[in-house]
């Protein structure tokens, strides 16, 4: 196990500040917003906007493998497979060295020891939020690349379960609604 510091191991950089590039002639584009990353990694909910595409630097779309961190708490993290998409600001975006597993690294930045360092470094507004300088000073415990393999394939299968328990929970909520406004409407 080694001990390393985040910015050892990625380049870090931050998302687009896309309000300034709207455009109503522009082109679509798919746009990662803060509520698009999710707790338990899942990424979603996109906004759609028409943007001024000379202004989007290369590094503002996603590739696959790459870590995004929302930079204001609960700093939700998710690793990404679609490539393409805008990452908008306040979010981090994390490339990693080819050495590491970008999946592992996203569930190793959801531990709570992560999330105890980013509070201990982070602001003291209303509403924590961490900066680039302090996502890049994250110490982290990691195994050897191999291992991290082997840990990220599990985590992400624990995930799949976590996901597809909360659908069965949603659905049986919505069944008991269902049957009491039923009986509702037989009066």
């Amino acid at each position: 196990m080694n001990k390393v510091k985040l910015n050892d191991i990625a380049e870090i950089q931050t998302g687009l500040s896309y309000r300034r590039y709207l455009q109503e002639d522009g082109q679509e584009f798919s746009v990662i917003v803060q509520r698009s990353i999710q707790k338990d990694g899942i990424l979603k909910d996109f906004e759609k906007v028409s943007l001024t595409p000379e202004n989007i630097k290369p590094h503002h779309f996603t590739k696959p493998g790459d870590v995004l961190m929302k930079m204001p708490y609960p700093y939700d993290v998710v690793c990404v497979s679609q490539p393409g998409l805008v990452v908008s600001d306040r979010i981090a975006i994390i490339r990693l060295n080819r050495h590491h597993d970008p999946s592992f690294i996203a569930h190793l930045l959801t531990n709570a020891h992560v999330k105890k360092q980013l509070y201990e470094l982070s602001s003291t507004e209303r509403i924590p939020h961490a900066s680039l300088r302090q996502i890049k000073e994250i110490e982290l415990v990691l195994p050897d690349s191999e291992t991290q393999k082997k840990y990220g394939k599990l985590l992400d299968t624990i995930n799949e379960k976590l996901y597809e328990d909360q659908k069965v929970v949603e659905y049986d909520r919505n069944l008991k609604e269902g049957i009491l406004n039923r009986l509702w409407g037989e009066f």
